[in-house]
């Protein structure tokens, strides 16, 4: 009898320490309160003016195919932020890395 309780008990706290207690919500994203997202939107378009005025002169070749893409992707991130759309805060910080000609 012993036994059997003893393997009951274990079995028990085994499957109790194996498995999360709070898993929290799985594939929802965290909500952003509006002072995150104006503060994101402000260095996003400051950076925007940036690459703006780092444009190469006379702009041809691959410095300007890197400047196009460049501005094309943080204007995408701009509209997706303002629009609502989640975006991802890796993308984020690869659109404010610092870009070299």
């Amino acid at each position: 009898m012993k036994i059997r309780t003893l393997t009951f008990l274990l079995s028990v706290w085994l499957t109790r320490s194996l498995t999360p207690t709070w898993p929290g919500p799985v594939g929802v994203q965290k909500r952003v309160s509006p002072n995150e997202t104006a503060l994101v939107l402000s260095e996003l378009q400051a950076k925007q003016e940036q690459l703006g005025r780092q444009l190469p002169e006379p702009p041809k070749g691959p410095a300007l195919i890197r400047f196009m893409s460049k501005r094309l992707q943080l204007q995408n991130l701009i509209n997706r932020i303002q629009t609502g759309q989640p975006v991802s805060p890796n993308e984020i910080n690869q659109a404010l890395r610092p870009t070299y000609q």
